[in-house]
């Protein structure tokens, strides 16, 4: 089929495609979505090639784990916590200077099951569930990414009760959504 024709087609169905052989399906899903992982990635990293470098990781591991890609779900959210694990490898293993701090890197690390079950938008009324600081303050650290000081600002609070909030925010997402700690 002929990649023009292919731009008309849904991400879930090009990623089936693509799972049984069709090189130019991956062709289109890199050109729709290798702009916004670079932009994720120059954005939590210092140098712009190192956002290139791990830009390639991304897709080379999308390609190695295509056959375990679920059509039932949506392409992004898949994609982007592809983006988000290879990131937080590259922050791991090379300690590259980030907007993140350690042990909320950690934090994320332990808990990514769920934080990929609550941002992938299949579990968000879960935080529906929450008390209303505590559901802003998660989707402002989680969904928005913000920092404790962000977060603070916006709930006029102090970045140490922010801080507390996503935690016990976090807490009670476990608890909810079964996952134990590790």
């Amino acid at each position: 089929m002929a990649k023009n024709d292919l731009k008309e087609k849904s991400d879930e169905d090009l990623m089936e495609m693509y799972k049984l052989g069709d090189v130019i399906a991956f062709e289109v899903l890199f050109e729709r979505h290798s702009g916004l992982v670079f932009g994720y990635l120059k954005k939590r990293l210092s140098k712009a090639k190192n956002a290139q470098d791990l830009l390639q990781e991304v897709f080379l591991k999308l390609h190695r784990s295509r056959h375990q890609y679920d059509r039932t779900l949506p392409f992004s959210p898949w994609l982007f916590s592809i983006t988000r694990s290879v990131w937080l490898d590259c922050v791991k293993k090379k300690n590259v200077e980030h907007a993140t701090e350690p042990e909320v890197i950690e934090d994320m690390t332990n808990h990514k099951q769920m934080m990929e079950a609550v941002t992938s938008g299949l579990d968000i009324e879960v935080l529906n569930q929450l008390p209303a600081t505590q559901k802003e303050a998660i989707s402002l650290r989680v969904i928005d990414e913000a920092t404790f000081d962000e977060i603070a600002f916006k709930l006029s609070t102090s970045p140490e009760n922010a801080r507390k909030l996503v935690s016990r925010g976090l807490k009670k997402l476990r608890d909810i959504l079964g996952f134990r700690e590790e």
